[in-house]
């Protein structure tokens, strides 16, 4: 049985700062091609994989999305492994979380 907190949806812990909304929106926007970007790469791209998980890592965390931060990370230390297994489940993972986020 799926947990009703794995579907609910995801906001920046900044989205009360006035200061913030513009940029976590920009943030926002770009998801859809980081999602576009992952669904499409492969296990075997594990340098691409692994850069691109380290720049959301770092990005995630300046936005007020700390979890996906650390799912990105987790995906990183898989990618540095090439453990295309877990590679895999990661990027399932995150893409999951990725589709949860809203402003």
């Amino acid at each position: 049985m799926v947990n009703a907190l794995e579907n609910a949806p995801i906001r920046s812990s900044f989205c009360d700062d006035e200061d913030f909304l513009e940029l976590i929106e920009m943030f926002v926007d770009g998801i859809e091609e980081k999602k576009m970007i992952l669904r499409e790469a492969s296990a075997d791209q594990v340098e691409e994989l692994k850069v691109l998980a380290h720049q959301m890592k770092g990005a995630s965390a300046g936005y007020g999305f700390e979890e996906l931060s650390q799912l990105a990370a987790d995906l990183e230390t898989a990618c540095k492994a090439e453990d295309r297994a877990e590679i895999e489940r990661e990027k399932e993972i995150v893409l999951n979380h990725m589709n949860r986020i809203v402003l």
